[in-house]
């Protein structure tokens, strides 16, 4: 029995962290004036080929820009802890626009977040990074929870998946 016992005490603690790590993904809170690993400077939009997700947009500092499948700049649904995880690309105070690299074929943007960031977006989807990617060049938050999606250059808005997600 004292297997068992802690067995069901695992099986229990597994979910508990499991269950944490989702309301921490998407809960709402206190926001965060993240803008990604690095919010200073222009907001400055380029792509760059990732092996295995292909063309994808990344910010200044070459860190992989995310998409939330089910919003849209007219509803943020990302707002309070979900920052923690997922810190909007912000437009820094003082610049008037985000600027394209090359390879940015799509309508660059900004909308006014729920607690009054102005976060830009990109053929009207808004744009994130992902806290566990420590470096350029990652796509550590491809796919997760079926619903964030690195943003591919072509940004059509199509489904996502390993092909680079289509936003």
């Amino acid at each position: 029995m004292p297997g068992l016992l802690a067995s069901k005490k695992r099986s229990a603690s597994v979910a508990g962290v499991a269950l944490a790590l989702l309301l921490a993904g998407c809960a709402k809170s206190t926001p965060t004036s993240g803008g990604g690993p690095s919010s200073s400077g222009a907001a400055t939009v380029d792509s760059k080929n990732i092996s295995g997700v292909g063309t994808v947009l990344v910010n200044a500092q070459g860190f992989t820009l995310y998409h939330l499948k089910p919003e849209t700049s007219s509803n943020i649904q990302c707002t309070g802890s979900c920052t923690s995880t997922w810190p909007p690309m912000l437009l820094p105070a003082g610049a008037s626009a985000p600027t394209g690299g090359g390879g940015v074929t799509g309508n660059l943007g900004t909308v006014t977040r729920p607690d009054g960031g102005t976060q830009v977006i990109y053929n009207g989807f808004p744009l994130y990074t992902y806290s566990g990617d420590t470096g350029p060049g990652q796509d550590n938050g491809q796919g997760i929870q079926g619903v964030w999606f690195a943003v591919t250059a072509s940004a059509s808005g199509s489904s996502g998946g390993a092909g680079g997600g289509g936003y």
